[in-house]
């Protein structure tokens, strides 16, 4: 009689054991997981640098019936996005730089597809076409841009694409920035940037 109720109480003590260790390692999962969705899964938002300017060419157009020139300029930029996440972003056909000054676009560029690694960075190469004639409304600000030696623009980047976490989570996301920069007139430096970022899933 007391052996049999001696291994009835260690029964009991080993499926409180089991029931314990359990909870332990379901409260241990939902902290894991907590902790991974506050960090390596949450999504930032990659960060971007204008390294460069070029003029590359000037074409002029004469359009003879309207007695109308054109001239288009076209820019090599070369910027630096920074993948500040955990997982990989590999951006799509369809990216796209917008050129504007004061308000105004003047140009674009399109973005080639690429991948950028996880906290790694991408050195993007864009031809900007310039459509000068778009300035003309606002070709008195322009020169006296010129004169005092700088000219600010902002450009308007989008990214579609999709994050890679551990080689098989994938994310469908929008990255988008805002740039306010400032171009020297005499060496085509960059003087300052000043840029926004936000990443839609």
């Amino acid at each position: 009689m007391k052996e049999s109720g001696g291994l009835e109480q260690r029964r009991r003590r080993r499926r409180w054991f089991c029931c314990v260790l359990c909870i332990l390692i379901l409260v241990l999962l939902v902290v894991t997981a907590v902790v991974l969705a506050l960090t390596v899964f949450k999504i930032r938002e990659p960060t971007g640098e204008l390294v460069s300017v070029t003029v590359s060419g000037v074409s002029p157009r004469v359009d003879l019936p309207a007695l109308r020139v054109e001239l288009n300029v076209t820019l090599d930029l070369a910027v630096r996005v920074h993948n500040r996440n955990y997982a990989a972003f590999t951006h799509a056909p369809g990216g796209r730089t917008s050129l504007l000054y004061r308000g105004t676009q003047v140009g674009e560029a399109d973005v080639a597809p690429g991948r950028i690694p996880s906290r790694g960075s991408e050195l993007l190469q864009l031809a900007l076409a310039v459509e000068v004639d778009r300035i003309v409304a606002e070709l008195g600000s322009l020169l006296s841009d010129v004169v005092a030696g700088a000219v600010a623009f902002d450009t308007v980047t989008r990214l579609p694409g999709r994050v890679t976490f551990m080689g098989f989570i994938k994310r469908h996301a929008v990255a988008t920035s805002d740039c306010h920069v400032v171009i020297g007139v005499s060496d085509l430096s960059v003087r300052s940037q000043d840029c926004t970022y936000k990443t839609n899933l």
